[in-house]
């Protein structure tokens, strides 16, 4: 399995010290990734017409509960890269057996091909705080699927839906190897595989 080193940032805190919320840098690191994936060429074709689907029905697809522990926030943004092809996320986050763990999903419709590539730039961006990992290709699910895992255990496993969804969990302090693939388990991957032509003109 290719295993490939990165940099990125870890799952504990959800607001910084100047009190953004982890949703908003999300949104706004989403929107430097179609930036970042502008540039690289003919490795990913972008469709600036393609209409991202809402957050606020990307965030029909996320768990309820986890395990039990409900959510406890939810959030998301509706954005679009420099090149105005649409991007959105939502985002929950829950408290399992005393550890912080979330949940997102991202449309990135705009990538055409070469998507796959992108769940190395989207998977770092949903979490917080420091953390240095390696990057191991998998499946999960069925779906092509990247995991990061620290040292403490700490880590992110992150998907890809038709090619075009992002379905990323994470878990903070938590030494169960199952509770992530739990709470992917659960995520309505029949309504995302509805919308992979969703915008698209």
């Amino acid at each position: 399995i290719p295993v490939l080193a990165i940099g990125l940032v870890g799952c504990g805190d959800f607001v910084d010290e100047d009190g953004d919320t982890s949703i908003r840098q999300f949104a706004q690191g989403l929107q430097s990734l179609g930036d970042r994936v502008s540039e690289l060429g003919e490795a990913i074709q972008r469709d600036a017409d393609v209409e991202a689907v809402p957050w606020s029905d990307l965030m029909s697809t996320i768990p309820d509960e986890v395990r039990g522990a409900q959510r406890l926030e939810v959030d998301g943004e509706d954005t679009r890269d420099k090149h105005g092809a649409g991007m959105s996320v939502a985002h929950a986050k829950y408290v399992v057996e005393g550890d912080s763990m979330f949940v997102g999903v991202a449309d990135l419709g705009a990538l055409r091909s070469g998507a796959s590539l992108a769940l190395r730039w989207v998977a770092p961006v949903f979490a917080r705080g420091d953390m240095d990992g390696d990057v191991e290709e998998l499946e999960v699910e069925g779906y092509p699927a990247i995991r990061i895992e620290d040292d403490d255990g700490d880590g992110i496993v992150a998907l890809l839906v038709e090619g075009r969804f992002a379905v990323i969990a994470g878990v903070s302090g938590h030494q169960d190897p199952t509770l992530v693939r739990e709470a992917l388990r659960d995520v309505d991957y029949s309504r995302l595989e509805g919308w992979v032509d969703f915008g698209k003109r």
